[in-house]
């Protein structure tokens, strides 16, 4: 069956979904996005990111499902045996990463990480294709009837998005021969490409009569700044004269999402009750721990006095020590009644602070940059629902430019990254945030490689083995269809394999790969059989910087031979002699 069904996954932080739309849906009225929660008497675009699994690692539930299997149904002795990940995307943030790599359950246990995400991504894949089923009255789609897309922050490395594409791969979304049916839509831009398509009417007025809407004429600038659970993601596009959008501004962002405000409440219940009484707490009834965190989680979507109910073994572990009247005695803006405690509007503002000097901290140092003529900021995703981060953005900034909200802002990535994978053409352009480069052996210079790596072939030339062969720099613009090509040879006439060596550094200028900056990212290795020429062979790289994943192709010119190559941005550093020289 031919490719017309379009998925979108949006995996957050905290919370996760898909939207769905056949290649002949021009309207955007025709993209779907099912509700979850109905049997918890809910109804959200989005189930939270939270996954089981029993004691021997067997998947048991996921979202809604998985919190109240773990919150109501499980006895506290079953549920400490039992393992349950809930935000474990921002594990993929701004860490190095492997494929063995683990993560912690609430109970301490670990698991690997693959494992954990591959089967959200399963769990969403079946859910999908059974949801279609009942939409399309019985008709029968299967993984390779389907164009996935799956969002990715703008900000995360490569090899954050290779380890999502495993795990992909693993969850039987797509296979290693079909990896072009698997596209990475940067969550930011999803939004700005949704965005472009609404009316005055599609966004929120915020107490006032509002006709702005995002223009589109060739020349206007926007920022779009995705406030997720986890991260805040940010960009900067211009509408150029096709239609078509052209990335300004590098991508950058902080991990000061809505998470970060959940976690000070807590703090701020630790500093109320003990660490001792509060973590014994978490220790002893995680199942009534969790339940406490989601009914934290959804405070930030008020803005007056709000009550969180307080669980009860935790007021029996308080008790034990002191009554609960004096545990808010002195504390200011925090109140005990009834078994609720209540939070004044001031006290619940305070625990946006840190994110929100964050958000205003990064977006000054984009509007630093002069040459930015910026008209309107987009404020999307789960985050920007909050009524607090909405009024401090347009007090902050609605001087500078017009600040926008679409309607359901959770729910625009996923109707985005719909309409991006039908065109990923849509996005022309982007900024490169590092400056990328690979490893080469040149002849030993005994003035510019001083105290350098030296290496000598099986022929005694003498090679410094470390130097840095730029491919593009920090702020260059790349084309996202642009291809940049190399020719270079093996430094040894008997070699059979080239290893490229990649790396990147937040440096404009670097001349070689042991300096101060420069990280090892990722590797390629290319066959050269024919040995009979030595070191005349020549091998072609050509690399494709600008799209949401680096791809490569390489050619061994003397064998013609020509295949698209594997970059592996997971590998341990192995330092081999398959050098390249230029």
């Amino acid at each position: 069956m031919a490719q017309f069904l379009y998925i979108a996954i949006d995996f957050g932080t905290s919370f996760s979904g898909y939207a769905f739309s056949f290649k002949t849906d021009k309207r955007l009225e025709q993209i779907r996005i099912p509700s979850w929660g109905m049997k918890q008497g809910l109804k959200t675009f989005k189930t939270p990111t939270c996954i089981l699994f029993d004691e021997e690692q067997n998947f048991e539930k996921f979202g809604y499902d998985a919190m109240q299997t773990y919150t109501m149904l499980m006895k506290k002795e079953d549920a400490k045996k039992h393992y349950l990940f809930e935000h474990f995307k921002m594990e993929l943030y701004n860490k190095e990463i492997h494929r063995d790599v683990m993560i912690k359950a609430s109970n301490g246990k670990t698991m690997k990480a693959l494992k954990v995400f591959s089967e959200s991504l399963r769990f969403l894949k079946d859910h999908a294709l059974d949801q279609i089923k009942i939409n399309t009255e019985g008709r029968m789609f299967i993984s390779s009837d389907v164009t996935w897309v799956l969002t990715v922050p703008a900000i995360w490395n490569a090899a954050a998005k290779q380890f999502m594409r495993e795990a992909a791969v693993e969850a039987g979304l797509v296979t290693d021969s079909t990896p072009e049916r698997l596209i990475f839509a940067l969550e930011p831009e999803a939004a700005s490409v949704f965005c472009k398509q609404l009316t005055s009417d599609g966004f929120i007025a915020e107490g006032e009569d509002c006709e702005d809407k995002l223009e589109q004429q060739p020349g206007s600038q926007y920022m779009v700044v995705d406030c997720g659970g986890g991260t805040i993601d940010i960009t900067v596009h211009e509408v150029l004269h096709d239609g078509k959008l052209k990335e300004l501004h590098a991508a950058t962002g902080n991990d000061m999402g809505g998470q970060s405000v959940d976690k000070n409440v807590i703090y701020c219940f630790k500093d109320i009750f003990s660490e001792e009484i509060f973590e014994k707490f978490e220790k002893e009834h995680p199942s009534e721990a969790l339940k406490l965190k989601y009914d934290i989680a959804l405070i930030k979507s008020c803005d007056d006095v709000v009550m969180i109910p307080c669980p009860s073994s935790l007021q029996t572990l308080a008790k034990d020590k002191q009554s609960m009247e004096s545990y808010f005695e002195d504390v200011q803006g925090v109140e005990w009644d009834d078994g609720g405690i209540f939070i004044e509007q001031e006290k619940l503002k305070s625990f946006f602070d840190i994110s929100f000097s964050a958000i205003e901290s990064t977006i000054n140092q984009i509007l630093k940059t002069t040459e930015l003529r910026i008209e309107y900021m987009l404020l999307v995703g789960g985050y920007a629902q909050c009524p607090f981060l909405r009024k401090f953005m347009k007090k902050r900034f609605g001087s500078v430019c017009k600040i926008l909200c679409p309607f359901e802002p959770q729910a625009v990535i996923l109707k985005g990254a719909i309409l991006y994978g039908k065109t990923p053409s849509v996005v022309k352009s982007r900024i490169s945030a590092l400056t990328y480069g690979f490893c080469i052996c040149k002849l030993f210079d005994k003035i510019k490689h001083k105290d350098k790596s030296k290496y000598r072939n099986t022929e005694g030339k003498l090679f410094c083995d470390v130097c840095f062969d730029q491919l593009v720099s920090r702020g260059e613009s790349v084309g996202c269809e642009e291809v940049r090509t190399f020719i270079r040879s093996p430094a040894d006439p008997l070699q059979t394999e080239v290893k490229i060596t990649f790396y990147s550094s937040g440096r404009q200028k670097v001349k070689f790969v042991d300096e101060w900056g420069v990280e090892e990212i990722g590797s390629l290795s290319v066959n050269m059989p024919i040995a009979c020429i030595g070191t005349k062979r020549q091998v072609r790289l050509e690399i494709k910087f600008g799209s949401t994943e680096m791809q490569a192709t390489a050619t061994d010119l003397g064998s013609g031979e020509t295949r698209t190559t594997k970059l592996d941005f997971m590998s341990e550093q192995i330092h081999g002699h398959n050098k390249i020289c230029d």
